[in-house]
């Protein structure tokens, strides 16, 4: 009976992998993980928004329902360089808001401010715009008697 052994030298097969290898790998995993990451906290950041935006309508709209069957006057005062804003019905305080990972960036609103009339009327129209520090941009509109109220990712037509 005759044996055959093989030179461990040339045997690649008993070896582990090797310490550059390892690396490389733990390397290309590093950089997946960083761009599922990042991309997670954009979209983290556009749920903010759209969240945002929807609350800000649900608001004005209330505040509209509010002071026709409530018979009070609502304000809602934005402040665009502290990204808040605050409802007062009459000159009480009723709800102060402030946004996170959100940017109240601008409104049209004569001095930051909407009033709602016992009729239910505001003041005026306008257009309240949200950012996120990505730049992902949503437009909360408000047409003037009616109060009707949307949300658009374009700006409206009369800007």
């Amino acid at each position: 009976m005759k044996y055959y052994f093989k030179s461990s030298s040339n045997n690649r097969s008993n070896k582990g992998f090797t310490l550059i290898e390892l690396a490389i790998v733990a390397a290309i995993i590093s950089v997946l993980l960083l761009a599922a990451f990042s991309g997670l906290l954009i979209v983290k950041q556009n749920l903010d928004l759209s969240m945002a935006a929807h609350q800000l309508e649900g608001i004005l709209k209330d505040c509209q329902a509010y002071a026709f069957y409530t018979g009070s006057y609502y304000k809602v005062d934005f402040y665009p360089s502290l990204d808040r804003y605050r409802v007062y019905q009459d000159s009480e305080l009723v709800k102060d808001v402030q946004l996170e990972n959100v940017n109240l960036h601008f409104t049209n609103f004569t001095n930051h401010k909407v009033y709602f009339y016992k009729t239910g009327t505001p003041s005026m129209g306008g257009t309240v715009t949200l950012k996120t520090k990505y730049g992902k941009t949503l437009y909360v509109i408000m047409t003037p008697v009616t109060a009707r109220v949307r949300i658009s990712d374009k700006p409206p037509a009369n800007w």
